[in-house]
């Protein structure tokens, strides 16, 4: 890549390079750095023309502030248009800044670029679809339309991925609510184990009397209570958990536990 180098001195455009020949219709890539003296060049929208008579390119410039403390304030690069080097002989480039209010500056005409004929090669034929820099911008412009296209695409995917998760999470909330509700005297429900309880893993439950509350002696009674209920009688308890009639207790089968000092 070959750079030229102007300068923009007192709105007047000079030329800062020894060489500021261009090759007609070379391969490969050449651009101009451009130095402004005035910071008034940083308040406006510049767009630099190459012409030659009646024909002329026009493209926007990117300026911005210089960084060291030469004389030179604001500065701009860009690449030189397909269009210049296919022309040939002097090629004016002028800079120009027009604001929203209409007011513009402009450099004084000049010509420091020129362009000659490549005299080692056959210049050949162009193809007739050669892009302008008008279709280049056009094609960079939709490149960006579709990526931009693209990347709300994609976030409304992921936004409506995101709802979808949520609707699905809210409805197993949902779900969980209506079935699982707790047990009460008249209605069938999930249950906790607490104090004096155990359930093993395959689910049965056990009453833990040790640790329902109950003293020694209280739990001795209850044990001994069982006891005479499964054991001591010759008959069954009816529905309403009470004898049926013509029950007969066996004393000598009452397996009583008896409490300390107790005898039988």
């Amino acid at each position: 890549m070959q750079t030229y180098e102007l300068l923009v001195k007192n709105r007047a455009v000079l030329a800062n390079s020894a060489d500021m020949t261009l090759v007609r219709t070379s391969i490969g890539i050449d651009q101009i750095h451009v130095l402004f003296d005035n910071a008034e060049w940083l308040d406006f929208p510049i767009t630099v023309t190459f012409s030659q008579g009646s024909d002329s390119v026009t493209q926007a410039l990117v300026v911005s502030e210089v960084d060291d403390s030469t004389d030179w304030v604001a500065e701009s690069t860009c690449l030189v248009p397909y269009e210049v080097i296919d022309m040939t002989g002097p090629i004016r480039v002028t800079f120009q800044g027009t604001n929203a209010s209409g007011n513009h500056i402009i450099t004084a005409a000049a010509a420091p670029l020129s362009v000659e004929e490549s005299g080692d090669v056959d210049e050949g034929s162009l193809p007739e679809d050669v892009p302008t820099i008008d279709e280049w911008n056009q094609a960079y412009s939709n490149a960006v339309t579709a990526g931009n296209a693209a990347a709300s695409l994609v976030s409304n995917l992921e936004g409506r991925v995101d709802g979808m998760i949520s609707d699905a999470l809210d409805t197993v909330d949902q779900h969980i609510a209506d079935t699982h509700v707790p047990a009460t005297p008249s209605q069938l429900g999930l249950i906790k184990v607490g104090d004096g309880l155990s359930v093993t893993e395959d689910g049965t439950l056990t009453a833990n009397y040790g640790g329902s509350g109950l003293s020694d002696d209280q739990a001795m009674l209850l044990t001994n209570l069982q006891r005479l209920a499964f054991f001591c009688f010759d008959t069954t308890f009816n529905e309403d958990g009470l004898l049926q009639e013509g029950a007969k207790v066996k004393l000598s089968a009452l397996p009583f536990t008896l409490a300390d000092g107790v005898t039988y």
